[in-house]
């Protein structure tokens, strides 16, 4: 991506490992520093999927600062040749639930194997494991398309749109 002007997207799906079942998202308006909260539940496992278009090959994807171990998922229906995608676990077992009008960052980079880095994050709020009356409620998040650019000579990439599905 390096000595080119290039737009791509990468988008996240993030679901309940267990269930199989998306998490739900509201809007916030302006309260906090996003406008879009996204609900999870303490001490769940979550599966993250990142699918890269075009097809970009995804080095390393670190989670609040930890490597994440991130697996090729070849042959998935997400996958073709304009496309990569990408599967990791996310656990939020030791997180503490959320107390009234206050979210949690999740910051999410990409480091991509020309060495360009893109990050963004996720506000969350966090529920008690199991909890579905409040997690649940809200919007269904199947997908957040993230559309991005990497001007001539940049190692970082500009986030230009986030929309959540």
């Amino acid at each position: 991506m390096n000595n080119i002007t290039m737009n791509f997207k990468v988008t996240f799906r993030l679901v309940d490992k267990k269930s199989g079942g998306v998490v739900s998202y509201k809007q916030d308006g302006q309260r906090f520093g996003q406008s879009v909260t996204v609900k999870l539940n303490t001490d769940t496992e979550y599966e993250l999927t990142v699918t890269v278009r075009p097809a970009v090959t995804v080095k390393k994807l670190m989670i609040n600062g930890g490597a994440q171990t991130l697996e090729h998922a070849a042959g998935s229906k997400a996958d073709d040749s304009d496309s990569k995608t990408y599967i990791t676990q996310y656990s939020t077992v030791g997180y503490d639930v959320s107390k009234s009008g206050n979210r949690k960052e999740i910051l999410l980079m990409l480091e991509f194997q020309n060495g360009a880095y893109m990050k963004t994050s996720l506000q969350c709020k966090l529920y008690k494991a199991g909890e579905t009356s409040h997690s649940h409620w809200g919007q269904k998040l199947s997908a957040i398309d993230v559309e991005c650019k990497i001007e001539e000579g940049h190692n970082y990439i500009t986030v230009l749109k986030e929309k959540y599905l």
